[in-house]
């Protein structure tokens, strides 16, 4: 019952956003009435922490498991994106979600990724990057212009997927079909702001 209260929630939330979520909707859906909702989860803060959390553990391993592989530092970038590609294709609404949430209350959904690990991600992340600094691979850039580059390019085609396939459909492409040479251009755009020449 539990794993079913969450996916309707998730579903839910990921489609309404946090404020446009409530409770007995999310029962409803879930076929139960409020009281053995609340059974599980007697606030929707507790519910939002849990789906968020498991959206983020879902991926965030797998990220991890890649950053210590002992492969070049731009072999990650391309293998990172093909995560977050598939996270994306498999949940469309999620850039739109965690945007949202943002945006609606930073400190609520970074202390649930920081509450599962996310905070460990971020530092190994900068320590990555420091290291090829130092080892004189990549130009030292402020970590934010990285951040900014990799996260906007990744989110970009996802947040603005309806009117990208409406101008695909011409060519019977999707989204998906273009992601490919999506991910080419996002490595040319990271080597330019990195690569030492």
């Amino acid at each position: 019952m539990e794993e079913q209260i969450i996916e309707t929630a998730r579903q839910m939330f990921l489609e309404y956003g946090y404020k446009n979520t409530n409770m007995s909707d999310i029962a409803q859906k879930a076929g139960i009435n409020r009281t053995s909702l609340h059974y599980y989860y007697n606030t929707k803060e507790k519910m939002f922490h849990a789906v968020f959390g498991q959206i983020i553990e879902s991926f965030l391993p797998q990220i991890q498991d890649l950053l210590f592989k002992d492969i070049p530092f731009f072999s990650k970038c391309e293998a990172i994106i093909d995560i977050y590609f598939q996270i994306f294709l498999s949940n469309p609404s999620l850039p739109q979600f965690i945007i949202g949430e943002i945006n609606r209350d930073l400190n609520n959904i970074t202390s649930v990724a920081y509450s599962i690990g996310f905070e460990n991600y971020i530092d190994t992340i900068i320590g990555i990057i420091n290291n090829e600094v130092e080892k004189g691979t990549i130009k030292q850039v402020p970590i934010y212009y990285i951040l900014m580059t990799f996260v906007s390019q990744v989110t970009f085609p996802f947040m603005a997927k309806n009117i990208i396939e409406d101008i695909l459909i011409k060519d019977e492409k999707t989204l998906e079909d273009i992601l490919e040479g999506w991910k080419a251009i996002i490595i040319t755009q990271i080597k330019t702001l990195l690569e030492v020449k």
